[in-house]
């Protein structure tokens, strides 16, 4: 059997890693490789689906589009303004949120991790200050944000008259090596790697100027590895600001942002300090190759999934809330089994939908399937599953499956179905069980598998699969999961010695 796309990259980079001074690869204070290495995933992702990768638009357009960004930001927010922040205030955390995992709270964009947090530093009197990246392609906000794609326009206008230095040593090799591979590593000619070093550089610079008016202790990224996030880490690590990444996907040991074969002994300026982890064996697999690091520049803790601690606890009032709404749906309606379908946006999968909606409109009436769009998706990508989203039975649920915070739904689910979704890592937090119907998954979920959390199907077997299940899992107890205040207040100390830490970096051989 071919080597599945994902493995195949896994093993190419730790390759690489091992037989060049990729980690040597720096423009300034900039560690290149980090997010060099995340752009050839890309290259590589778009040749394995076969689909063209997007492409730039000509240059007079892009610098009048970044040029009038704070004009499209208030014409999009028009109907927002109580909760737009057009310049930064001062407070103890600052937090950078993808974009993208943000979930609708009463009509209100509430973000899915970060939230958490917020809530609990509000809670003891701490203020918060809220950056959202991307387009504002989903408002109203739940709280007052900062549109955070200001300071990646300004970076960008600012970028085109840099021309920074570069050291690359064994460039050329590398490319070689991958030439021999058979891959068209784009990302990595010398003139992108210039053009992504002066762009995250000239970034990290408006961060900078943000970060010296907020002056926090502690800043968090959501998805360090992609968009904003490595100019935001790396501003950070300028100004001795300790920097956490709050995990946003299930790792299962092969997640790519979080595995390095070698890194610097010092540590890579564009990865965050800390890892917010959601299991310890996640911060564990952190923690073995930090181990090597000359100072503890990265390390990882496990703070566990933000957002599921607090859907656990029946005394707070918005999972009280919650819970009501779930309630409401089919109102006294009795099923024998609960079945969530997490759909993903995953080109050449039509086919296998197709079955699954075959299986679910031949299946018992008194099973009842959530139809789930992944909160990333874009309607043009909702074609892969159009025959399930069309389905209309009184026992499929679609609307609702979308609007409803993804631990409202998995504390009440038998089984969760998908692809290959990291949703079903989130299942396993609720002793949920998870069918695969993709071969692939064993790369990316093979902890879960071996523990018997989960398990790879025949789409054709999935109602013999249904059958043999409980009609819902008993609950996890909540002090499974680590204290969120807690784990804060630990951050909290170390941040105090980071700054030193990092001032003193360069002293270090």
């Amino acid at each position: 059997m071919a080597v599945p796309f994902y493995g195949r990259y896994l093993a190419l980079v730790d390759e690489i890693e091992r037989r060049f001074p990729v980690s040597a690869w720096k423009s300034g204070d900039l560690d290149l490789w980090p997010q060099v290495r995340m752009d050839l995933y890309l290259d590589m992702y778009w040749a394995e689906a076969g689909i063209a990768a997007p492409r730039e638009r000509p240059l007079p357009v892009r610098l009048a589009g970044r040029m009038a960004m704070p004009l499209r930001n208030f014409w999009k927010s028009r109907h927002d303004l109580a909760h737009r922040l057009t310049r930064p205030t001062r407070a103890h955390a600052i937090f950078l949120g993808d974009g993208l995992s943000l979930d609708r709270v009463d009509g209100l964009w509430s973000d899915r991790f970060c939230e958490p947090l917020m809530a609990a530093l509000e809670r003891r009197g701490l203020a918060t200050f809220l950056m959202q990246g991307g387009y504002l392609n989903r408002l109203p906000w739940y709280r007052p944000t900062f549109a955070a794609n200001v300071a990646e326009s300004r970076g960008y206008l600012s970028a085109w008259c840099r021309r920074p230095p570069m050291e690359l040593p064994d460039h050329d090799a590398v490319l070689a090596f991958l030439a021999r591979a058979a891959v068209n590593a784009h990302s990595l000619c010398r003139r992108r790697l210039e053009r992504r070093a002066s762009l995250i550089a000239a970034t990290a610079t408006e961060f900078e100027r943000v970060l010296d008016v907020v002056r926090p202790t502690l800043a968090f990224v959501v998805a360090f590895y992609a968009g904003l996030g490595p100019a935001f880490t790396l501003a950070c690590r300028r100004r001795g600001i300790l920097s956490i990444d709050v995990q946003r996907a299930p790792q299962g040991g092969a997640l790519h942002a979080y595995r390095w074969a070698s890194p610097p002994r010092l540590g890579y300026t564009t990865l965050p300090a800390a890892f917010w982890s959601w299991t310890r064996n996640d911060a564990a697999r952190i923690n073995d190759w930090a181990a090597n690091l000359t100072l503890p520049c990265h390390w990882a803790i496990h703070g566990g999934h933000t957002q599921i601690a607090a859907s656990l606890d029946d005394r707070h009032s918005a999972t009280q809330a919650w819970n009501e709404r779930f309630d409401t749906i089919g109102p006294g309606e009795s099923f024998d089994r609960e079945i969530l379908v997490a759909l993903q946006p995953i080109h050449g999968h039509r086919d296998v939908w197709d079955a699954l909606c075959s299986q679910i409109e031949s299946s018992p009436r008194s099973w009842r399937w959530w139809i789930r769009r992944h909160p990333a998706s874009r309607p043009d990508q909702d074609v892969e599953a159009a025959r399930l989203l069309a389905l209309r039975r009184q026992n499929v649920v679609i609307e609702e499956a979308s609007a409803l915070p993804l631990p409202v739904l998995l504390r009440r689910m038998s089984a969760v179905i998908s692809l290959a979704s990291g949703a079903t890592v989130e299942a396993s937090m609720f002793r949920v069980p998870a069918f695969f119907l993709l071969d692939a998954a064993q790369y990316s979920f093979a902890d879960l598998i071996s523990s018997g959390a989960a398990k790879i199907v025949d789409v054709a077997s999935v109602q013999a699969e249904m059958a043999r299940l409980e009609k819902q899992p008993a609950m996890p107890p909540r002090d499974e999961f680590p204290d969120i205040d807690e784990t804060l207040r630990g951050l909290e100390d170390r941040a105090r010695t980071y700054g030193e830490m990092c001032a003193g970096r360069r002293g270090v051989t």
